[in-house]
């Protein structure tokens, strides 16, 4: 009898882990929300829109310093990858004015779409944002593949959008 138990406990401890590593891999799959808002402009946004191209979610505050520093690096970012199919969406938090992201936008020249979130609905929706910056880069098939707290790596985040097969200008 102790000859079947080895071969028994052996696929057990298999199954075991099989199950594990397959229920890991589809629970670290995540899918942005289909959230719509209006940018600051008035103008009606979804991110169903957004559907086959990267998106990159940057929250924001207008008093936030690391936000204020990566500013520039994003608006390369944009002039680089805009023309090829990159989505950026700043999303200002709720404790902000919009005269103050305005006023932001004037001053940084931020050429990608911004928007408030007055309510914190865009925050909720993507985990419950609270930190400034956080970052969620969204592949094509809608898929978060980044979500970064903190300023950005933008060697790393260039080399994530190369693999999205997009070539900066």
């Amino acid at each position: 009898m102790t000859s079947l138990k080895k071969p028994l406990l052996f696929a057990l401890i298999l199954s075991g882990l099989l199950f594990a590593v397959i229920w890991m891999k589809s629970n670290n799959t995540q899918t942005a929300p289909d959230i719509t808002f209006a940018d600051i402009d008035g103008q009606q946004h979804s991110l169903t829109q957004y559907a086959n191209q990267p998106v990159l979610m940057i929250f924001w505050a207008t008093d936030c310093p690391g936000c204020v520093q990566e500013m520039p690096e994003l608006n390369a970012l944009y002039q680089d990858y805009a023309d090829k199919g990159l989505a950026m969406i700043g999303v200002a938090m709720s404790h902000d004015s919009p005269e103050h992201i305005d006023a932001m936008r004037q001053q940084r020249q931020l050429p990608y779409t911004l928007t408030w979130d007055q309510n914190d609905d865009i925050a909720t929706a993507f985990n419950r944002v609270r930190v400034t910056p956080t970052h969620f880069l969204i592949a094509p098939n809608g898929e978060i593949v980044m979500r970064k707290i903190g300023t950005l790596n933008f060697e790393h985040l260039r080399e994530k959008i190369d693999n999205m097969l997009l070539t900066p200008a």
